[in-house]
């Protein structure tokens, strides 16, 4: 009997190369559209949501799971966890497709421009309606 390899895990610390392979979806009115309600800005489901999810991807093919496992970061599978959130995406759903932005050189930087445009996104929902003058 012959001896078997696991393939070796494809380390991302870009996270939009990451999104823009596996078609993490992201937008919700994306999500919406598919009868689905995230639970974060960023298109995330609680592990509450799990079977939710699971069922969604089990009747359409065509979507996959991609589970952000906290510090460690994204890996494009289904993790069972009390603290998971989970994403859906209909890209490349290969399951050695990981990504930990925090090994990037310049994380710190990418960091402070996402805290930026979440908080530029939360003024904007709570400023809107109002006029200015």
């Amino acid at each position: 009997m012959g001896a078997t390899t696991k393939p070796s895990p494809t380390l991302y610390t870009d996270g939009v190369a990451f999104d823009e392979r596996t078609g993490k979806l992201n937008r919700w009115p994306e999500l919406l559209c598919l009868g689905l309600v995230p639970d974060t800005m960023s298109g995330g489901f609680s592990s509450d949501k799990a079977n939710t999810i699971l069922n969604f991807v089990q009747r359409d093919p065509a979507y996959h799971i991609i589970t952000f496992v906290g510090p460690v970061g994204y890996v494009n599978q289904f993790v069972a966890g009390p603290r998971s959130i989970y994403y859906l995406a209909d890209g490349d759903a290969d399951p050695n497709l990981v990504c930990n932005q925090f090994l990037a050189p310049d994380w710190h930087l990418v960091y402070e421009d996402t805290i930026s445009k979440t908080i530029a996104m939360l003024k904007d929902i709570k400023n809107r309606g109002q006029t200015e003058g």
